[in-house]
């Protein structure tokens, strides 16, 4: 290797090895950390695994909005036969495909926009992998990291670089697995449909009408296929195919959806309210400029400024551009692990285009301002985030021992964090966070007072809850949880909250 071939792989090497420093780093630091969601997910995949099928805590109930994931679990279990091991194993791999994803589709956007490649890779990865989301999310045992891979993969399928069965047909049938990977993965349909059918119509020009009809036909049953399998099933199961989570996951009323969406994305990906922010100033004041000087370039610029977005990311945009409309009009209590999904493309899109119709400078600081905001959140917030994560899991495994230990097995519990105490007890559980009972929302948003009679009426005997949920209840046991979220005052992480297992009045 000549020292012009080091000199030239210098930078794009730096970054990458900076990346897997980081990647090891925050592996570690999430060792004992599984979200609670992540939870759900591994006991509807060990229902399943046992042939089951798709219950949690011994309710039959659609309350997991990732089948694939939980069949992927399943199939993990098999070459690894701890329920937490095999379920990192996934998270791990999953984690490396999307950041594979990542790396590919920003060297396709580079290339299709005629711009040097060199280093940009490597840094566009390292601004994903600084964001405080996928430190919090990549090794927590759910989807979003993978999910967010699966977007690009799907955009840089259905616009390739060279058009081939391949990519046509495995586009279709990864088209039609997204909804089973992420529910809002839906819409990828309305958004790519169109350059699906431009690729079979490049891919068939010269074929005759048999064909046509034939790779038409196929593609349709590979877009199809893996829901309508899954609706079969859940019509025939739970009697209904929509998740209970989207009743769950709403944002209280009169909460404002897209004041919550600015304010996570500031949070998680600055860069992309950034990179929006400067592209809209430039496309006002560019043409303003033109027509001052009396060049009358405005037509020039609206074309310059169409062609630095090239096509292959117009899927993903499109998705992107839905599935807010979508949340705001679906009135979504948008989190993180959301945006997680549709941020790092959408992020790598508005910088690269930046990059082409800006000063050089206004890109560098860009991508420096998102580094440093990245930077700053991950070890500021998401660091003690996970911490507490970590050991207020621990903490809930010595909960849950003690209460196998002390309550009869077939005492009804109620409890709002269903998905540890769900993986680790037997009893039945009485979901007041509405994901296995959505009858639960109701009282949730509208009526929460009625909520302790319903409980009860389900079964409830215990009550989990920082305070005491009627009078007469008896405290049985107590732990303190370190605090989580998302805090801009650091001191909020030293502190832990109780809690508390009440024994509910007249309970014998």
């Amino acid at each position: 290797m000549t020292q012009g071939t080091v000199t030239r792989r210098l930078p794009t090497f730096v970054p990458l090895l900076l990346v897997a420093t980081w990647l090891m780093f925050w592996f570690d630091h999430a060792w004992h950390y599984w979200e609670d969601d992540a939870y759900i997910h591994l006991e509807y995949a060990r229902s399943l695994f046992e042939g089951r099928g798709f219950m949690f805590n011994g309710l039959v109930s659609n309350g997991d909005t990732s089948p694939v994931w939980v069949l992927l679990l399943v199939g993990s279990h098999f070459l690894v036969p701890d329920w937490l091991m095999a379920g990192k194993a996934l998270t791990v791999l999953s984690t490396v495909l999307a950041l594979w994803a990542a790396w590919a589709f920003v060297g396709r956007l580079s290339r299709d926009a005629q711009t040097d490649v060199g280093a940009t890779q490597g840094v566009m990865l390292g601004l994903f992998v600084l964001s405080p989301y996928f430190c919090y999310w990549a090794f927590a045992g759910m989807e979003a990291v993978g999910a967010a891979g699966l977007l690009m993969a799907v955009s840089m399928l259905l616009v390739p670089e060279r058009p081939r069965a391949s990519t046509f047909f495995t586009a279709a049938f990864l088209m039609g697995l997204g909804p089973l990977v992420r529910p809002e993965m839906i819409l990828l349909v309305a958004a790519g449909g169109p350059f699906l059918l431009r690729q079979w119509w490049l891919l068939t020009r010269d074929k005759g009408g048999a064909q046509k009809a034939l790779w038409f036909l196929a593609a349709a049953v590979l877009l199809a296929l893996p829901l309508a399998l899954w609706s079969v099933y859940a019509l025939q199961a739970f009697g209904y195919i929509m998740p209970n989570t989207n009743a769950a996951k709403r944002a209280m009323p009169g909460q404002s959806v897209p004041t919550r969406l600015l304010s996570v994305y500031a949070l998680g990906f600055p860069g992309v309210l950034a990179a929006l922010g400067l592209l809209a100033v430039l496309w006002v004041l560019t043409p303003l400029r033109a027509a001052a000087k009396g060049l009358g370039a405005a037509g020039g610029w609206a074309r310059r400024f169409a062609s630095s977005f090239p096509m292959v990311s117009w899927p993903l945009l499109l998705w992107t551009g839905i599935t807010l409309l979508f949340y705001i009009v679906n009135h979504t209590y948008v989190q993180t692990r959301y945006v997680t999904v549709m941020a790092p493309g959408l992020l790598f899109v508005l910088l690269l285009s930046l990059r082409q119709l800006a000063r050089p400078w206004a890109y560098q600081a860009t991508v420096a301002l998102t580094a440093a905001m990245g930077l700053a959140a991950s070890a500021l917030m998401a660091y003690p985030h996970v911490r507490n994560k970590a050991q207020g899991d621990l903490l809930v495994n010595e909960f849950a021992a003690y209460v196998r230990q002390n309550v009869p097995a077939n005492a009804g519990i109620a409890v709002y964090s269903i998905g540890q105490l769900g993986f680790l007890l037997k009893n039945p559980l009485i979901d007041i966070g509405g994901i296995t009972r959505p009858e639960a929302t109701h009282f949730m948003f509208y009526e929460p007072e009625g909520m302790l009679p319903w409980a009860k009426k389900e079964g409830a005997l215990y009550y989990i809850s920082g305070d005491q949920p009627e009078p007469g209840a008896t405290l049985v046991h107590e732990v303190m949880i370190p605090n989580v979220g998302w805090y801009p005052k650091l001191s909020e992480y030293d502190i832990a909250r109780p809690t508390k297992l009440w024994k509910l009045a007249g309970t014998p």
